[in-house]
């Protein structure tokens, strides 16, 4: 499971008091120890605290706190990598694995407002209300925005691209130029035993269905769109259709979290004979049947977009202004 800012910061300190590498009656500072593992102060600050109530830690008169509950003397000095080595090792807050921890609830939440309309966000408030350092929610917001859910406007403010019924049209219609071209162009490098793990787990999904997970359903959406697509071997080409993933993301956020699931699976005979071509070597039937799916999924997707549109309940976090 992915930790959390927190987290991390916890196991590394306390890694550090029970194995004697940070001795007792040690100052331990919240500037200090952000700057070592290049973190905001607010983690620090709660990592602190949570520790003190555990009795790793106690309260210095001066700023703040000793290592141990009842040290004999004070030692004063700064930190460094050396004290958190172990096994040749320097443990450290890993800030990429912290961003990705927040993608999804921050994620859900634009998704559904960029259905409703439009809407600024704040990137101050983002980085209060997730209790993280603005690096990580710039981090966040970066990647929102190389997959087309946010846009820069200014200093401290996003926009969430409002995912209306025109927008909705051009990403299918990007998707029906790019990904038959790129789906045929895979049939020649995907191997056998990928293509019937793919079948196979559709196969599973549908004989289960309706009782799946909203993440398996984002699952087989992906072995088609991205991992199937993407050995067409164009990165340019998979650069462009990245922009497109709102898409894909629709399924993801409504289905089975906010809407019911359909009484019919969405999507599974459809890239099951995707694949299906694909296995038998025939690109270009490949590519036929992938556009045919492209055009019905958008009629699919678009009653869903106006259903939630018009009955559809969000709360918006503080982050998010209409």
């Amino acid at each position: 499971m992915t930790q959390t800012l927190r987290d991390q910061l916890y196991t590394a300190l306390k890694q550090g008091i029970v194995g004697k590498r940070l001795e007792p009656g040690l100052v331990l500072l919240e500037g200090n120890i952000a700057e070592l593992f290049g973190i905001s102060r607010s983690p620090v600050r709660q990592t602190l605290s949570r520790l003190h109530e555990e009795q790793y830690i106690c309260r210095f008169e001066g700023r703040g706190y000793l290592v141990g509950t009842s040290p004999q003397e004070v030692v004063r000095r700064s930190l460094s990598e050396s004290d958190f080595k172990q096994r040749g090792d320097t443990p450290k807050v890993d800030r990429t694995v912290s961003w990705r921890a927040h993608i999804d609830s921050v994620e859900h939440a634009i998704v559904l407002c960029s259905i409703k309309g439009a809407f600024e966000l704040n990137e101050l408030q983002l980085s209060k209300s997730l209790n993280v350092s603005r690096t990580v929610t710039h981090q966040i917001l970066l990647y929102l925005q190389s997959i087309g859910l946010v846009e820069k406007i200014k200093y401290n403010s996003w926009s969430v691209v409002p995912l209306d019924d025109k927008r909705l049209h051009n990403l299918y219609e990007a998707r029906r130029q790019l990904e038959p071209y790129m789906i045929a162009r895979a049939a020649h490098h995907i191997s056998e035993s990928v293509l019937n793990g793919y079948i196979a787990k559709l196969k599973h999904a549908a004989n289960s269905y309706p009782d799946i997970s909203g993440e398996l359903l984002d699952e087989l959406e992906n072995d088609l769109h991205h991992s199937a697509v993407s050995l067409g071997d164009n990165q340019e080409v998979m650069n462009m259709l990245r922009r497109t993933h709102p898409i894909l993301l629709i399924s993801k956020h409504l289905l089975g979290r906010v809407l019911k699931l359909p009484d019919q699976d969405p999507f599974f005979d459809e890239h099951l004979w995707v694949f299906e071509k694909m296995r038998l070597q025939q690109p270009e039937q490949a590519a036929k049947v992938l556009v045919a799916h492209l055009e019905r999924s958008e009629s699919k997707v678009l009653e869903r977009l106006i259903n939630f549109r018009e009955s559809g309940d969000i709360n918006i976090p503080l982050y998010l202004r209409g």
